[in-house]
């Protein structure tokens, strides 16, 4: 006996040495004491097991576990506000009051209530066996208080009995003993007071919770029924109650009930649910049983449930609880109300959402809708135009941007369906989306991110033949996405699907200033340009890169492959553009290209074939460009002639005879573009020509009369036969025959031997058609003979000159009519002539007589009699009047 006394006393004086060390801690400074108190609460867990002290201590010790232990339990009671959770040290400190109070009067009434408060408090918390250690003083003191009181302290005692087995029935049900806690429950006495029934009906529900979480729900029905006739008569003795702890109760018993089938469980429900609407028709957590109800019976769809769904929507207060409640059942009505579940998420996001503080829920719900968006088992008219819209209202409330995982989660939710649609054909559909991720401000794009949807609406608008607003869309971006060599390219790609050459040239002319980033996309550049036919720009494509061939854009071997691309380009264009100046700038293009193939330093990447290639295909494009300008001819036969002795050069001594037919070639085509080229330059000369002397006609016809005798009309004279010659001249020149005989005719007047010779050496010159000089030599001997200027001795001398052309001309033609024309006129001369001085030359009647005789002997072979006769009798007839003039005889 004596060593279990001793034994409690060491434990005594332990406990306080203990409790002075706290309480020094905890007087000192709060927040020391905090941190003190939790490196101590392993110690503390040591010494509660040894507690409470089996013996009593000496007096002196039971005085100082009074006095620090009260001070303990003040301390601790102040502290509970501050720091939570403490109940280990109301326990050392009830333990330590235990021990020194007295077992009977108001010192036992105190400790009771401190050990009723740290059980329920332990119990709360879980701490078990320190609870069941503490209800057990609460036990002996509650025994020791019912026996010695009197009748007025029933109520006290009652009191105490009601705690002393609330507290043991929440211990059962921790113990998993729901048995004992229902027979200490049903011996909890009846209380009248408001307070007492308060306290009943918070722990029948506290237990039915418990019950309801772990799917016990016959017993959570049970209590939670316990707990509403509780409820009922707290408020019976209430003027008016402020909370909701009849809503809790209710919409908890209604969980229960929902899973039992009893005929009890479903009175049960009824009655529940009854009061629930009846008392709550608004409650947010009313609406969602109402929903799970209807969703038991299958009524997922119906209208009923959608209204409830806008109720909820209304009502929600955005906290955690509801919003996960709101969010599940709203996604039951997704698949087949998919434009409700759709309005509903718009409704959260931007009257709800976007004026709270839940920016996680905010992205959560926001991805929920762009998924539904985007979903094609889903679909949703305008799907584009309502994120966009929604985003917009939610801007509006002043919400931030979404975070950087909430932006990539919706771009790829975004980036699949324009996959998807894009592979349909709905590409309008998909340059919407682009166009939303582009435009809106609430996704926080990173520059590649933008890039990549820059890309692909350029695609999806150029294929849908919207070219205009990839245009508008790439010109209001930042400087670092107009230079973006990809997207400039798929815009150029754009702009030549669309026919707009001109935006095509800007886009590529971007290309160009971006330096060798840009000249990766110049080679499909000019394979899109030839696509849409501009040979001209994919020639400027390759142009620019081999421009820029020094400064290592592609390795030496594909230099060769670009020349001979280049040169394939203009040969399979030039003729066929349709303009002048086209072919023309093709032919430029070439030979630039051609040029910087010569180039000393890059001589050696090429091999004999592809030197032999260039030297040929230079030359067939100079053949080809027959239209072009020839000083770029010639200069492309050049640059064929200089690949041609680069050739030379690779060959043996033998093989190079074969060259010299090339050179040839090339020379015989500069020869002649040459002499055409001085052909083109005389026409231009000639028409000059025509001009000027039309114009001194003008003045001619309109100057005044001037006395033919004076020597101003003579100068005019000369000057006015020379313009007429040279008239003449040119409209040979032209083949404008129809305008020789006018010319003539304007000068019969004036007309002079001199000019009689010049017009018929211009005539006789000319290379034309024998018809047509055979022609103007008539006209010209029919009008000669009139001219004031011509006198007799001089037209007797001249008109045989031109009848002797124009009958030999006409014979030389086989204008055998003109020739009888011209063998008529000679007779009529010679007629004329005979028998005066100035007889009609003899050689030219003898020649003529015989060149007609001769005719006639032609006619008579050919039988043809009549003109045999006819030609015979003019040659005799003339004969005979040249016989007579030489007064010889015709042998």
């Amino acid at each position: 006996m004596a060593t279990a006394s001793s034994n409690s006393e060491v434990k005594a004086e332990t406990i306080l040495e203990l409790a002075k060390e706290l309480l020094q801690h905890l007087q000192n400074n709060i927040h020391e004491g905090m941190i003190s108190m939790s490196d101590a609460f392993h110690s503390l867990d040591e010494h509660l097991c040894h507690l409470p002290l089996l013996t009593a201590p000496p007096i002196t010790i039971r005085r100082q576990l009074a006095a620090h232990g009260a001070r303990l339990w003040n301390i601790s009671a102040h502290m509970i506000p501050i720091i939570g959770n403490i109940t280990h040290l109301s326990a050392i400190a009830l333990f330590m009051l235990d021990r020194a109070a007295p077992s009977h009067g108001s010192g036992s009434q105190r400790v009771l209530e401190a050990a009723m408060k740290t059980g329920q408090s332990c119990t709360e918390h879980g701490l078990i066996e320190l609870s069941q250690k503490i209800i057990e003083i609460v036990a002996v003191r509650l025994d020791r208080l019912d026996r010695s009181a009197d009748s007025s302290d029933k109520a006290q005692i009652t009191s105490a009995t009601v705690g002393y087995y609330m507290v043991r029935v929440h211990l059962a049900w921790l113990q998993g003993r729901p048995d004992i806690a229902d027979h200490l429950f049903s011996k909890i006495p009846a209380i009248a007071t408001a307070y007492g029934q308060r306290r009943i009906f918070e722990l029948c529900y506290k237990i039915g919770s418990f019950a309801l979480d772990d799917r016990q729900y016959d017993n959570a029905a049970k209590w939670l029924e316990r707990a509403l006739s509780a409820w009922e008569l707290y408020h019976s003795h209430m003027a008016q109650s402020i909370d909701n702890d009849e809503l809790l109760i209710l919409h908890a018993s209604i969980r229960a009930n929902l899973q039992l089938e009893s005929s009890l469980a479903k009175d049960r429900l009824q009655k529940a649910l009854n009061l629930i609407k009846k008392r709550y028709p608004h409650e947010f957590a009313v609406k969602a049983l109402q929903l799970e109800i209807l969703g038991r019976e299958g009524h997922w769809n119906g209208n009923a449930y959608l209204q409830i769904l806008r109720d909820m929507l209304d009502i929600l207060n955005p906290n955690e609880a509801e919003l996960k409640t709101l969010v599940f059942y709203l996604q039951k009505v997704r698949d087949h109300e998919t434009s409700f579940y759709v309005q509903g998420l718009q409704q959260l996001l931007a009257e709800k959402l976007a004026t709270s503080n839940q920016q996680e829920w905010t992205e959560r719900i926001f991805i929920h809708l762009v998924w539904t968006l985007t979903n094609s088992r889903l679909p949703m008219p305008n799907s584009s135009s309502i994120l966009r819209d929604t985003m917009k209202r939610i801007s509006k409330c002043g919400r931030a941007l979404l975070s950087e995982d909430a932006t990539n989660a919706c771009l790829i939710l975004i980036w699949k369906y324009v996959d998807v649609v894009s592979s349909e054909g709905n590409l309008r559909v998909a340059e919407h989306w682009c166009s939303v991720v582009l435009e809106e401000v609430m996704f926080q794009l990173s520059s590649e991110n933008k890039t990549i949807f820059i890309k692909r609406y350029i695609e999806c608008a150029s294929d849908n033949l919207n070219v205009c607003a990839a245009y508008k869309l790439l010109d209001n971006m930042a400087d670092e996405y107009r230079k973006c060599p990809s997207a400039l390219y798929l815009i150029y790609k754009a702009a030549l699907s669309n026919k707009d050459f001109t935006q095509g040239h800007f886009y590529l002319d971007s290309l160009f200033q971006l330096g060798a980033t840009g000249r990766t996309y110049l080679l499909p550049c000019a394979a899109e340009a030839l696509r849409s036919g501009q040979t001209l720009l994919a020639a400027k494509c390759v142009q620019h890169v081999v421009d820029n061939l020094h400064n290592s854009f592609l390795e030496g071997k594909y230099i060769a492959s670009l020349f001979i691309a280049a040169g394939c380009l203009v040969s399979a264009r030039i003729g066929n553009t349709g303009t002048v100046e086209e072919n023309d700038g093709l032919l430029a293009q070439v030979i630039r290209v051609l040029e910087a193939a010569h180039k000393s330093e890059q001589n050696t990447v090429f091999s004999a074939i592809e030197l032999e290639w260039l030297s040929q295909r230079s030359y067939n494009i100079a053949v080809q460009a027959r239209s072009c300008d020839s000083r770029l001819v010639i200069r492309l036969l050049d640059l064929s002639m200089q690949f041609t002795d680069l050739q030379r050069k690779t060959m043996t001594s033998e093989k190079q005879s074969g060259l010299r037919q090339h050179y040839l070639h090339c020379d015989s085509i500069k020869i002649f573009r040459i002499i055409t080229e001085a052909r083109k330059e005389m026409r231009q000369h000639y028409e000059n020509v025509r001009n000027f002397a039309q114009h001194y006609r003008t003045y001619i016809w309109s100057r005044p009369q001037i006395d033919n005798t004076t020597d101003q009309h003579s100068k005019w004279l000369q000057n006015y036969r020379k313009i007429l010659s040279i008239d003449l001249e040119c409209a040979i020149f032209f083949n404008q025959w129809d305008h020789v005989p006018s010319i003539i005719d304007e000068s019969k007047s004036i007309i002079d031997e001199k000019l009689g010779s010049i017009f018929l050496d211009c005539i006789l010159r000319c290379g034309a058609s024998a018809t047509y000089i055979v022609k103007s030599v008539e006209y010209l001997s029919l009008r000669t003979s009139t001219s004031p200027y011509l006198d007799g001795a001089t037209a007797r001398g001249v008109l045989p000159r031109y009848i002797h052309t124009f009958f030999q001309l006409s014979l030389d033609a086989s204008e055998y009519c003109l020739a009888e024309s011209a063998l008529d006129q000679a007779l009529a001369s010679a007629c004329d002539l005979y028998g005066t001085t100035m007889h009609y030359p003899s050689d030219e009647i003898q020649w003529m007589a015989t060149m007609s005789f001769n005719r006639a002997v032609d006619l008579y072979l050919l039988s043809e009699s009549d003109d045999c006769q006819r030609w015979a009798e003019k040659a005799i007839k003339l004969a005979d009047l040249g016989e007579k003039d030489l007064g010889l005889t015709y042998v």
